[in-house]
């Protein structure tokens, strides 16, 4: 059966012309090596239904349009599409003294931003570190709680920005898997968590590494390092 369902999924793949390469391959396999295909995450309301072959055609269809897309699309900052809340701007005068907050709003409105952008580019900065030595990058949550696989699929990697960025369903996701989960700050120090990367590196990935790779990227948008 599993042969039929990398049929399905190559032949969906040429149709949004996806070039079907061995990531691809590796993301799949360990997916359905998973206990009860539990690695197969939702795609919008889509489930992975290994019996029916017309509903995977759709799965995959979505499954694999949201990994085109991740690997594909550019980061940029975009605007925060809320709107502020004048309140802030009394309390701001009011308990800390500020004057110009209109122009403090707006700094707080680019940094949220920014903070939106933080998740992906740590993502593609390990991509372009670990893809050049055979490991994939499951862009587009393709493998459930899983963000970068080894080529073997020996080691499974979750990546947090830091260490209190998950909620307590997030975590009871990898219990009982190999999963490991990796982060990159500590909230209460600051201190940074790169020399605990399960794959060790030569340069190593590092805090002025990350940041070289964010001023490069906002300029040429590609995952290089």
């Amino acid at each position: 059966m599993n042969e039929m369902i990398f049929t399905i999924a190559r032949s969906v793949a040429e149709v949004i012309n996806l070039p079907w390469e061995k990531s691809l391959e590796t993301i799949l396999r360990f997916n359905l090596a998973s206990e009860g295909y539990q690695s197969f995450p939702k795609s919008g309301k889509l489930v992975f239904t290994p019996n029916d072959f017309a509903a995977l055609e759709k799965y995959f269809l979505s499954y694999l349009k949201r990994y085109q897309s991740e690997v594909s699309s550019r980061l940029v900052l975009s605007e925060v599409q809320t709107i502020p809340d004048p309140a802030l701007d009394v309390i701001l005068r009011s308990f800390a003294k500020l004057e110009n907050t209109s122009q403090v709003s707006e700094l707080h409105r680019k940094a949220m931003a920014a903070e939106n952008l933080l998740g992906g580019l740590l993502e593609r900065y390990i991509a372009a570190n670990l893809q050049p030595i055979g490991w994939v990058w499951c862009a587009g949550n393709t493998v459930r709680a899983v963000d970068f696989l080894s080529s073997d699929m020996s080691l499974a990697v979750q990546i947090k920005n830091r260490d209190n960025s998950e909620n307590s369903s997030s975590s009871a996701i990898r219990a009982g898997t190999s999963i490991q989960k990796w982060f990159r700050i500590y909230s209460k120090t600051g201190k940074t968590n790169w020399e605990a990367f399960p794959q060790r590196l030569d340069p190593p990935l590092s805090e002025d590494g990350f940041y070289v790779f964010i001023e490069n990227y906002s300029k040429t948008g590609k995952i290089t390092t």
